[in-house]
């Protein structure tokens, strides 16, 4: 944790509740210090360092100094002859010595969903209104305070939220690894692996491959030589037949690539088995 001490000091330069009604766009501009926003109702389009976010209820977004950043605020045609809210969001400008080491402790991503819990929003209230009482000369500087509590809770949050999507994506690799080891020896697509997990080919493509570090079709590949030798272990089915029935579709090829894999052929491995 970052020290407390007297030099390690933590300030709030802005800090409000944004509203917007009608469509805006930023001019693009090189952060001169630290922010944190949290968006609360609607939506809005963040163009950070050349990358464009969507920003939903619950995104909580960071930039640092140095990061080149942008807002868009799209209006909804539906709401046209009507004052309706397009964005709602909790808007931090902060910098100190404190707040400095409390950024480099970890590595923060551009944007994390967060729930949008009450102990979160009270404080980010409360910061918002000290620091209105600052400005007109009435309040304590009590923002300080308030913002490293915001901080090491939005780490324990933001923490939670990242360890819930990762249980969640890793259950979704299982969940297509346990497909592709049911339906090894049958005729088998990428296309089909994504589907049953919902989700884009490439997607599943890139999931599988970074929680298994191998791809589907080299699972599906691994699955079907394990059944087929197996098959020439405890069965006396023809090497065609194992072939055929353990998904390689012809000898030729499960003989290609039995022998690539293990440095033998079939034949040769059922008389060593």
């Amino acid at each position: 944790m970052p020290p407390t001490g007297q030099r390690s000091q933590v300030r709030v330069t802005y800090a409000d509740y944004a509203y917007h009604y009608e469509r805006f766009r930023s001019h693009k501009r090189r952060s001169k210090g630290y922010h944190i926003r949290l968006q609360v109702e609607g939506q809005c389009r963040l163009w950070v360092n050349g990358q464009w976010f969507l920003a939903a209820p619950g995104d909580l977004s960071f930039m640092q100094p140095g990061d080149t950043v942008q807002v868009e605020f799209d209006g909804d045609p539906g709401g046209r002859g009507k004052r309706h809210l397009i964005s709602g969001s909790y808007y931090l400008s902060c910098g100190g010595e404190w707040l400095e080491q409390w950024w480099r402790q970890t590595e923060r991503p551009v944007v994390v969903n967060i729930p949008l819990h009450q102990n979160v929003l009270s404080i980010l209230q409360s910061i918002v209104l000290e620091h209105r009482m600052t400005k007109i000369g009435s309040g304590d500087n009590a923002t300080a305070y308030l913002l490293r509590a915001l901080c090491l809770i939005l780490d324990r949050v933001a923490a939670e939220s990242l360890t819930g999507k990762e249980n969640e994506l890793l259950q979704i690799a299982q969940r297509m690894k346990h497909y592709v080891a049911e339906r090894a020896t049958l005729p088998m697509r990428v296309d089909d692996v994504a589907k049953h997990a919902g989700l884009s080919p490439s997607r599943a493509s890139h999931l599988f491959k970074s929680v298994f570090d191998q791809t589907i079709m080299e699972y599906a590949m691994e699955v079907r030589l394990s059944i087929a030798c197996d098959r020439m272990k405890f069965t006396a089915m023809t090497l065609d037949k194992i072939a055929e029935t353990s998904g390689f579709g012809s000898y030729t090829y499960f003989h290609r690539v039995f022998r690539a894999k293990y440095g033998m052929s079939p034949t040769l491995y059922r008389q060593n088995k």
